[in-house]
Formats: structure tokens, sequence, C-alpha cells
């Protein structure tokens, strides 16, 4: 039986294989060279830690770096459960001009105590942390999300007409009664690992974003404490908690005993006691009191399986 389409089995999957390993590519090629636009620009000094948050890290560290900030002036503590709460002051949160949007906001979810990663779930997808994309997009230190997102899907466009290539070659061998194990094999490989590598985030600095954060981390160095050393002294890195945290996630909390309550303890090894805030608060229905706490289907014959 002559080969379908005048080209045999072996060599069809060889030619199919290639084309989508190169297609499943390009989605990461676009999203990687859409923040590369010379020249590079300086610096931009004045954006807050949550700010540098979602240039760092994304929405998680935007909130993470509003909490370490509320940490350490006291407006957040945590409780001898791990859990985060906050504490009742003179003012309301709605009414003290040294609060942000996102301050106000993470203090109203922390009414409830939760743990930190609870509650940075829990506010990641606040309007106000969407306003933050779109102060650093209007600055020139963010590609828009949306037009990336376009972007990397007008580049799936390649793999999905490879795809649709390889569904007519298998329609045109099951209607000859070739043999097209491999390429049902190959068919649903490919289908998986374009789904567990697709890029998911659509977060792109342009040149001077990149610059704002390498200067940022260049200042996070500086101010870092050195291992062993707490928050109670007079040091440099006292009220750049927000700032550490922003560019190196609740780990660099310059609190040691601190961190590793806001760490989940899987990612530590176990957190110790100790770190918190003193002062009253309100929790809900609990109290924080002053601790811290490849197969294929049949044979391969002449033909090659591929159709």
């Amino acid at each position: 039986m002559a080969p379908t389409w005048g080209i045999s089995g072996p060599a069809f999957l060889a030619l199919w294989l290639l084309l989508a390993a190169v297609t499943i590519v390009v989605p990461h090629l676009v999203r990687a060279t859409a923040g590369r636009r010379p020249p590079g620009r300086d610096p931009d000094r004045t954006v807050t830690p949550a700010q540098l948050g979602v240039l760092a890290g994304g929405e998680d560290r935007a909130v993470a770096a509003s909490v370490a900030g509320l940490l350490e002036s006291g407006r957040l503590r945590v409780d001898d459960s791990r859990r985060l709460c906050t504490v009742v002051g003179p003012v309301r949160p709605e009414d003290d001009p040294q609060l942000s949007d996102l301050d106000v906001r993470v203090l109203r979810d922390a009414t409830t105590p939760r743990t930190a990663n609870a509650l940075v779930a829990a506010t990641r997808r606040a309007d106000e942390v969407g306003e933050l994309t779109d102060q650093l997009v209007a600055r020139g230190l963010l590609h828009d999300p949306r037009a990336i997102r376009r972007r990397v899907r007008r580049a799936w466009i390649p793999f999905g007409l490879v795809v649709v290539l390889g569904v007519a070659r298998l329609a045109a061998g099951l209607g000859r009664g070739a043999s097209v194990g491999f390429l049902v094999a190959l068919l649903v490989v490919a289908g998986l690992v374009a789904l567990a590598t697709r890029p998911r985030s659509t977060r792109v600095l342009t040149p001077r974003g990149q610059a704002t954060l390498a200067d940022a981390r260049a200042s996070a160095r500086q101010v870092r404490p050195p291992v062993g050393a707490g928050m109670s002294g007079a040091a440099p890195w006292v009220g750049a908690a927000a700032l550490l945290v922003a560019v190196g996630g609740f780990a660099a909390f310059p609190d040691p005993e601190l961190a590793g309550l806001l760490v989940p303890p899987i990612a530590l090894g176990g957190g110790g006691d100790g770190g918190g805030f003193d002062g009253g608060s309100s929790c809900g229905s609990s109290s924080c009191g002053g601790g811290s706490s490849c197969g294929g289907g049949g044979g391969c014959g002449g033909g090659g399986c591929g159709g």
C-alpha cells in the first residue's frame, strides 16, 4: 500500500514532531522577548514597596510587601497560632493618611485571623492590587498584561495548525486502514506538554522597570540584616521590612523569628516562637497575645504507525 500523502509513517512522525517542538517554544520566545527593548533607562526610585512587589513577584508579592510594612508599624500582629490579625488603633485604617488603599484592604481582610499565605490569597485579586499593575503600566515600568496575553495567544496559532495537520493525517490514515498508534501517542503527548509548559505569567517588565527592580534589589542588599540579627537594635534595616519582602518574599523579613512564622513550616522545616508585637488587638473570635507565632496502539509494520 502506498504511503498516505506520499510520505512514509516514520518520515511524517519525525517531521510532525519537529514542527510541534518548534511551535511549542514560540509562545515562550514571544513572552521572553517582549521586554527586551533597548535602550535601558534610569530607575524610578519613587515606586512604593507594593509596586516593587508587583515588579519582583506579581500580585502575591505586592500583598506580602504591604503585610510586612503593617507588621513592622504594629498595625498587624501574629498570634500564637501563626495567624495575622489587625491591631485596633486610635485611628481607623480608612482615616490614616500613612496607609495606602492596599494597606487598608489588608487590614480589613485581617480582621478575621488568617495565616500569611491565606491573607495573601484572600487579597491578591482585590481591586487595590489590580490598580498597582495599572499604575506601573502608566509609568512605563510594566508592559500591559492584556497586550502580552494577546501576543502569547496569537503565538499559539502555529502549534494549533500543527495539531490540525496531525489530526488530518490521523483521519487519512484511519480511512486507509494504516497503523496510526505512534501518531495518536505523539498527539496526546504534544498536547499535554503544551498544556503543562504554557506561559502563565503576563508580567513583563519594560527596560525601565528592569532597571528599577535591579536598583531596589541593590538597595535591599545594603540594608539586609546580618544572619542572627533582629529588629530590636538601631540598624539601617528598621523601616525597610516592606522593601525587603517586596524583593525577597516573606523569608526576607528582617526579624528572623517573625519570618519563620510568616513562611509555612514545610518551607523552613518548622518555625519558632516569639517575634510578635505588643499592644491590644481585636481578632474576631481569636485573641492575639504577645507571642508570634508513550504508549502506542498496535504494531508498526512497514508503514510505520504514523498513518
